[in-house]
């Protein structure tokens, strides 16, 4: 039995390769879904003489092709390419492991990015390729970690909420490009700002094109990425900021990951949520700050420097916590008498929460040890650990250079001993 995976293009029979055509009509059996079966049937010289089963799960293909004995010659049709976002991998994959075909052949199709990209006269070949239909797919890390990105579209990730997120977390002057029936007689592609084109609907079978371009200012744009971000690349109010040399400490125990929700509770100017949304493109910060200057300010320095993944929320913790999604990792630079509340917050949120906290006075550092060791005693917190940290910098006097020592600083770190629901 000869199996031969056939990506068919986009649905449009202008877009179904002389390959694909010469396996369907070679076949004796079709096998797809609906939608394929009848781009398949229409490409066929004789539709009339074939066997079709409809399928889309690769379990429900394989057990199609277990009860299709005597036929020497399978298709199974699936939209698009075989190598893109495509089901045939997994589909290859079922079958070869149930040895149901010792000869599979997989034939390409032509893709929406290739289409797409030709319609735009652009090349592809930069761009990151992803897809919302039907996966998980963190959209606002993508666009901001590449300059160019293209999306599949489809369920409740669509152009519409994509431009609408684009928008909302500041990101409107964006080119978008979205592509709607792509290949049908009623194709539209529509380009504008991301601002521009807010609020308009589109087909559900749509694809998107954003343009990045350089998001920082052209000061900060080298040291994004990097811990240790220069205390005076930012914008400095009367609102305190954690230094250069904690920074890079305080962030190093954060450890951002992909696709994490991280606190930066007492934010002051901002600087170790946006070095921490640097770090990683694709976590979410939220910059919490009850003071309204102090919340200015991190809007002023979220955009100097480009991490649109951080989001500004004003209010004093715990309260300001209300509606936002539970943290895996918090840094506590201010507290403001409520250590304790917003510890027990925290975990409550997410029992296996990550915390980082900085502390300048004896006061703070009694009361950081005082509630991690009794959270400790209680079960709640492991790996309770504390390091203090003094930085000392040189000053210039005339022609020599004397020793400035800062204030030290306790940095302490915890980790929620509960599991995550």
């Amino acid at each position: 039995m000869r199996i031969s995976l056939v990506g068919i293009g986009m649905g449009s029979a202008s877009t179904v390769t002389a390959q694909a055509r010469e396996a369907i009509d070679a076949a004796e059996v079709l096998i797809g879904a609906e939608r394929m079966l009848q781009a398949a049937l229409e490409l066929a010289d004789e539709p009339m003489g074939k066997a079709r089963v409809e399928a889309i799960a690769p379990s429900e293909i394989a057990r199609a092709i277990e009860g299709l004995d005597g036929y020497e010659s399978i298709a199974v049709v699936c939209s698009g390419d075989t190598g893109f976002y495509s089901l045939a991998s997994t589909i290859r994959k079922t079958l070869e492991e149930l040895n149901l075909a010792p000869q599979i052949e997989l034939i390409p199709g032509i893709t929406t990015v290739q289409h797409m990209a030709a319609k735009l006269g652009r090349p592809w070949h930069s761009a990151k390729l992803a897809s919302a239909h039907g996966r998980s797919c963190n959209f606002l890390g993508t666009v901001l970690a590449n300059g160019e990105s293209f999306f599949l579209t489809g369920g409740s990730a669509t152009p519409a909420t994509m431009i609408a997120e684009l928008v909302e977390c500041g990101l409107g002057e964006l080119q978008v490009a979205v592509g709607e029936r792509l290949s049908y007689a009623d194709e539209r592609i529509v380009c504008g700002k991301a601002s521009e084109l807010l609020g308009e609907e589109f087909d559900s079978l749509a694809a998107i094109w954003i343009v990045r371009g350089e998001l920082a200012d052209e000061e900060v744009a080298p040291f994004i990425g990097f811990s240790g971000i220069p205390d005076e690349l930012f914008t400095r109010g009367k609102a305190p900021m954690t230094k250069q040399e904690v920074r890079a400490l305080v962030t190093s125990k954060l450890r951002p990951q992909r696709g994490e929700a991280i606190f930066d509770v007492g934010a002051g100017t901002g600087s170790v949520a946006i070095e921490t949304a640097g770090l990683n493109p694709f976590a979410r910060i939220f910059a919490i700050e009850k003071e309204p200057d102090a919340c200015e300010l991190i809007e002023i320095n979220r955009k100097r420097f480009g991490t649109f993944n951080v989001q500004v929320v004003e209010g004093r913790a715990p309260e300001a916590f209300e509606g936002l999604p539970a943290p895996d990792a918090a840094f506590i630079g201010g507290s403001t008498g409520d250590f304790n509340a917003i510890i027990d917050r925290l975990l409550k949120l997410n029992p296996s929460v990550r915390i980082v906290a900085t502390a300048v006075t004896m006061e703070t550092v009694s009361q950081a040890t005082d509630a991690f060791g009794k959270l400790t005693e209680q079960g709640k917190i492991s790996n309770f650990s504390a390091t203090q940290v003094g930085v000392t910098r040189t000053k210039q006097a005339g022609r020599y250079h004397l020793l400035s020592p800062e204030s030290p600083i306790y940095i302490f770190e915890a980790q929620g001993a509960g599991e995550r629901e």
